[in-house]
C-alpha cells in the first residue's frame, strides 16, 4: 500500500514580503532610469557642443577665405587696398577684392562686410545688396589687426574705438578673428547655454602691404 504525505508548508509570500520585493523593484527601476537619463543628457550635451563648434568653424572658414582674397587684383597701381579706409574696426570688417580683374570692385562678392547684428554673424555682399547669416546666437565677433615691422616682427595695429586709417589698413598683414557662439539649446545637465569660442589668425596674401 502506498502512503501519501501531506504537504502542509505551502504558504505564499506575506504582504510584508511582497511590499519589500515591490520596493526593491522600484529602487532598481529608478536607478536604471536615472542612469539612462544621465547618459541621454550627456549625449545631448555632446551633440550640442559638436553642432556649435561645427557652426563656428564653417563661419570662420568663409571669413578666412575672404581675408586671404582681400586685395586680389592685377591692377599695378595698387588701387585695390584689400581693407578700405575707414570701414573696419574691432567688431566690423570690410574687404575688397577684384575677382574680374577690371581694376574696380563693383561686382558681386568684390566688396563684403562682416558684422554682428542681433546675435547673427552676417556677411554682407555690398554691391549685390545680399546679406547672408553665417551663424546665429553669436555673442562675440572680434577682429584684431597685426602688421609686420622692418625687423620682421609682428606689432598690433589698434584702431581704438574707431576704424582703421588708410596707413593702418595698408599695414595689416594678419587678422585675428574671434567668434563666440551659444548652442541652440541649453545644457540639460547644467541648465545653462552651451558656449564655445574659436580664434584664428589669418594672413593676407594679396595687395600692397606696408611695413609698420
Amino acid at each position: 500500500m502506498k502512503r501519501f504525505q501531506t504537504i502542509t508548508n505551502c504558504k505564499g509570500l506575506t504582504l510584508i514580503e511582497l511590499m519589500i520585493v515591490l520596493i526593491l523593484s522600484l529602487l532598481l527601476m529608478g536607478a536604471v532610469y536615472m542612469t539612462f537619463q544621465l547618459q541621454h543628457n550627456s549625449g545631448q550635451a555632446q551633440t550640442q557642443v559638436a553642432a556649435t563648434q561645427q557652426d563656428i568653424r564653417a563661419a570662420m572658414d568663409v571669413i578666412a577665405m575672404d581675408i586671404m582674397h582681400a586685395g586680389l587684383s592685377r591692377d599695378p597701381s595698387g588701387n585695390i587696398q584689400g581693407i578700405p579706409t575707414g570701414t573696419s574696426g574691432t567688431s566690423t570688417l570690410q574687404l575688397q577684392m577684384d575677382y574680374t580683374n577690371d581694376g574696380v570692385t563693383t561686382g558681386p562678392d568684390e566688396l563684403v562686410t562682416y558684422r554682428l547684428n542681433n546675435g547673427n554673424l552676417e556677411r554682407i555682399d555690398v554691391n549685390a545688396g545680399v546679406t547672408q547669416i553665417l551663424a546665429r546666437n553669436v555673442t562675440l565677433l572680434s577682429f584684431q589687426y597685426l602688421g609686420r615691422t622692418k625687423t620682421n616682427t609682428t606689432q598690433q595695429i589698434d584702431p581704438g574705438a574707431g576704424t582703421l586709417s588708410q596707413a593702418q589698413a595698408r599695414a595689416v598683414r594678419f587678422i585675428e578673428v574671434t567668434v563666440t557662439k551659444e548652442g541652440d539649446k541649453v545644457d540639460p545637465q547644467t541648465g545653462n547655454a552651451i558656449e564655445r569660442t574659436l580664434s584664428r589668425w589669418v594672413c593676407r596674401r594679396n595687395g600692397t602691404i606696408d611695413e609698420i
